[in-house]
């Protein structure tokens, strides 16, 4: 099997490389595209250098010295980029932070994590400068537009901070070090098990995630990558920005999620990266779009394109389905997904319409790419082959592996360490399986597997995306019950019925909660009977609202298997 690389790759060792690199590289192109004033502006390779040296500088300025913490808070924009790259390339580190976090949360991080500088969204600071007493080390505020004011300097002010110190004989930035195995960024995990943790990535960490990465997915010079998921997680970090620069794209950033569509045709976007939540839902507006005009134009459509790839050996499907590829402006070839499984009829669908549509895993703890499909070699239940230097190791069903990409450790947490990284290998806490052809599969987590009083194991994975299938499920969540005696546990489900769905069946305001309860129990009858006898769901609870999510669109697990949320009730035996 050939798993050479699909893209030309170059070595780095640190993020300060890549820097460098990519703006002599692609100098005369566009790193990144952000919407002002009604169109997307851009900032070019060789600006992007320029903006780095100079925020760079100016922290130096401030007093920041290497190894010192910087903290990045905010939406998406060529400032939080910036920033990034900035306070790593100057040898500092960087601490990004979720924008979805409560102020409790935000003060928690900033002090753990002893953050000296804080450049931030004005919303942030304004309720953040309030009250310091519990955050002694935060010195400065660089607000990413206009500021209070006696809160810090605004991001244009520290450019020419920077430029200034830099006429003025500093050469800071310049002169800096960074090693391969410098701390370049300390992540706060979404803790979608709990309590979060630190996570500490070294530049080489990084590097070799970018590169890895690199050989399994080709983008170029040519790609418009549409950046939706929030810069603070380390798959769109990694992956959407570091790695979309290293070769040579650029990178618009989506205004917001209900705004995506209309963002892919204003940037003629070619690849984007998402979650399955974010593609599937896409799906379902493609499909309803679909039924409406008639599925049999559909399918005759699927034939000819299919029957084109048979005889002809052409791929037609984006011509066929010209139309529908205007709708996301006409250029998108590439769909990236990550952070949960997907349903491969979704993956399927998109590949039918004329877009290639591939899956990977990874965790913040390997920086965070382990493996990836490639376009021309997956599978959809899969989540491809490990990349480049990570081996990989199935312990008692747990995916282990060590290389290149695994974590430093956890911040100032030696025992979660200890406890994570055994001679080397990280402990993954999924569980999966490698087959003969070296594809990796993830079956579960270890934490969410519900042990059965006969010892049977259940993961509620399995079973969520077969409930989920049903057109009147939204969401749904499968865990061992609230009875603490392990004897009384069972498989149970929690459930958000998908009122859309029950409108357009039914009919707005025709149906009731027994309704709904009888719709529900009628799909778990039918789950229940394509899985063995301890696999079948024996209650189900219904709920009425979304369950709180990471920002990578993963249920938080924790909240909900802790103590139940009944509404209703139904058993089987």
């Amino acid at each position: 099997m050939d798993l050479s690389p699909v893209f030309a790759v170059y070595p780095i060792e640190t993020i300060r490389d890549l820097l460098f690199a990519v703006c002599k590289r692609y100098a005369g192109l566009s790193a990144l595209k952000v919407k002002k004033e009604g169109s997307y502006q851009p900032l070019m390779y060789t600006e992007l250098r320029d903006s780095t040296e100079e925020l760079g500088t100016a922290l130096a300025e401030m007093g920041l010295r290497k190894g010192d913490r910087v903290g990045i808070l905010g939406r998406n924009c060529p400032e939080w980029a910036v920033s990034y790259l900035a306070v790593a390339c100057s040898g500092f580190v960087a601490v990004p932070i979720d924008r979805d976090l409560k102020e409790r949360e935000i003060r928690h991080i900033l002090g753990v994590a002893g953050v000296k500088i804080l450049v931030a969204g004005p919303e942030y600071i304004s309720f953040l400068a309030e009250d310091l007493s519990e955050l002694p080390d935060l010195q400065v505020f660089v607000t990413m537009g206009e500021k209070a004011e006696g809160t810090g300097i605004s991001f244009p002010e520290a450019l020419e901070k920077g430029r200034a110190a830099m006429v003025g004989g500093n050469r800071s930035f310049a002169e800096s070090t960074v090693a391969p195995d410098d701390l370049a960024v300390l992540i706060f995990t979404s803790g979608t098990t709990g309590t979060s943790k630190g996570v500490m990535l070294t530049h080489r960490n990084i590097a070799s995630n970018v590169v890895g990465t690199s050989c399994h997915v080709a983008i170029n010079q040519d790609d418009v990558l549409l950046s939706v998921l929030p810069l603070h997680h380390t798959y769109e970090a990694t992956a959407g920005f570091l790695t979309a620069l290293y070769q040579g794209a650029t990178i618009c950033y989506a205004e917001s999620l209900r705004r995506v569509a209309e963002n892919l045709r204003e940037t003629k976007a070619s690849v984007m990266l998402g979650v399955p939540a974010l593609f599937e839902a896409m799906y379902r507006r493609i499909r309803t779009g679909i039924e409406e005009k008639g599925s049999g134009k559909f399918a005759l459509a699927k034939g000819v394109a299919s029957l084109s790839e048979l005889v002809l050996r052409r791929n037609v499907r984006r011509t066929v389905f010209h139309t529908l590829h205007e709708r996301f402006g006409g250029a998108l070839r590439l769909m990236i997904s990550g952070g949960a499984a997907i349903n491969p009829a979704v993956s399927k669908g998109y590949r039918e319409l004329g877009i290639d549509f591939i899956q990977g895993y990874g965790l913040t703890e390997y920086s965070p790419i382990l493996s990836v499909n490639r376009v021309d070699n997956f599978k959809d239940g899969s989540v491809g082959h490990p990349l480049p230097g990570a081996e990989i190791r199935i312990v008692k069903d747990e995916i282990v592996v060590r290389g290149p990409c695994v974590m430093k450790g956890y911040f100032r947490n030696d025992a979660a360490t200890s406890d994570a990284i055994k001679d080397g290998w990280l402990y993954t806490g999924d569980l999966g399986y490698v087959d003969k052809a070296g594809f990796l599969y993830i079956t579960g987590r270890k934490k969410s597997v519900i042990v059965t009083p006969n010892g049977k194991n259940v993961h509620p994975e399995e079973l969520e995306a077969l409930l989920i299938e049903s057109p009147f499920v939204l969401e749904c969540l499968v865990w061992g019950g609230p009875e603490e005696d392990p004897s009384l546990t069972e498989v149970q489900a929690l459930v958000v019925p998908d009122t859309q769905e029950f409108d357009q069946s039914f009919g707005p305001d025709q149906y009731d909660e027994a309704k709904i309860t009888e719709v529900i129990s009628e799909e778990v009858r039918k789950l229940n009977k394509e899985v063995a006898n301890y696999k079948r769901i024996k209650k189900f609870v219904l709920r009425h609202e979304e369950f709180e999510k990471t920002t990578t669109r993963k249920i938080k697990r924790y909240l909900y298997t802790q103590k139940p949320t009944p509404i209703k009730k139904r058993r089987w035996h």
